[in-house]
């Protein structure tokens, strides 16, 4: 693993760290712990050179600045909460409202701005991951109780970046957090994902009413734009949609022994790389950069405009603390939250 010094936060002048692994095919991956955040994944492609297929900026100034959430580990409870005041086990509580009246990603202060402790992965090749550790106390931006929140990341030596999200607590609250990379697979050069062939192995999605809050209906995929069943070509769905884009969450089939199967799969036919998702979550969120404008500068200088990259966000039902009918998120001492998604890659 190789380490050095990406900057200084400006608040706080903490000394932020990039830490870089390499498999045996070259593939590397690079995180911040400045937001727990990957600032780079480069991969092989059909071409035989290495691509960057996740977007991020040149400095720590910038990631700062970010308010698109790259690269990072988002919570205490992603996506948006609503109404942000919540009961929880018979008690209330009022969640920031960051975004409009609701709560969103986790607050103004979330994940994404903490500064974690990291260390180093090893196993007999020598290290080959590194495990991010963060302490959110009781009453960060309104939740209850204390939260001990572990990050792993692993490269493999079979192509594959394996996440590994772990939350404790003091006391009852609620959970949902996700990684939020944003992919292009085909490279800086490459300035949209029209050309991106995706699948996404769900019967169905949830329904989204006023600012992108589920209604609580949970809907077939069948006869939809939402039926990505098949393999699409990203381009033509996106703009088959009723909002030029997606940024919706598909309902997966649980995984049995909480073992990850098989959720998306994105391929990008001029550089050949495949991406597989696989996640024991019970769903995933694609999100297809509808709010990306020219202003983003990537750390290439390429622009990061509208649908230039996507995220893949595997996590629990959005809003699921206000939607009885959605599987729980609330954890309690005794019952830690995890999850495993695994990012695997190849060439076709």
């Amino acid at each position: 693993m190789r380490t050095k010094v990406f900057g200084k936060t400006a608040s706080s002048h903490e000394t932020i760290q990039l830490y870089e692994i390499e498999n045996k095919h070259g593939m590397v991956l690079s995180v911040i712990n400045y937001g727990a955040r990957i600032i780079g994944l480069k991969v092989p492609s059909r071409h035989g050179e290495l691509i960057d297929v996740v977007c991020g900026f040149k400095s720590l100034e910038l990631y700062e600045k970010d308010d698109g959430y790259f690269g990072a580990i988002v919570g205490r409870c992603a996506c948006r909460v609503s109404p942000p005041s919540v009961m929880i086990d018979g008690n209330r509580y009022n969640l920031t409202e960051n975004s409009g009246d609701v709560h969103f990603h986790g607050g103004f202060n979330g994940f994404d701005k903490a500064v974690w402790d990291v260390s180093a992965i090893e196993g007999e090749t020598g290290v080959y991951g590194v495990r991010l550790h963060h302490i959110s106390p009781a009453g960060t931006e309104g939740y209850p109780g204390e939260l001990v929140t572990i990050v792993e990341y692993r490269l493999t030596d079979q192509d594959e970046v394996v996440v590994k999200i772990k939350a404790t607590c003091g006391e009852a609250t609620i959970v949902n957090i996700p990684q939020h990379s944003y992919f292009n697979l085909g490279g800086p050069k490459e300035p949209t994902i029209y050309d991106h062939v995706v699948s996404i192995t769900a019967d169905s999605y949830l329904a989204m009413g006023k600012n992108s809050v589920p209604t609580g209906e949970i809907v077939s995929v069948k006869d939809t734009v939402f039926d990505l069943r098949k393999p699409q070509i990203l381009g033509e769905a996106i703009h088959s949609t009723p909002d030029d884009g997606y940024d919706n969450y598909w309902c997966l089939t649980p995984s049995p022994l909480h073992v990850p199967t098989l959720a998306v799969n994105l391929y990008h036919p001029k550089t050949g790389v495949n991406m597989e998702v696989l996640t024991t979550q019970p769903g995933v969120l694609m999100y297809t950069g509808n709010y990306l404008n020219k202003s983003v500068i990537g750390k290439y200088g390429e622009v990061l405009d509208r649908h230039s990259a996507m995220c893949l966000e595997t996590l629990g039902y959005l809003n699921a603390i206000n939607e009885p009918t959605f599987p729980c998120v609330i954890i309690r001492p005794g019952e830690p939250y995890h999850h495993t998604t695994i990012w695997r890659f190849s060439i076709k």
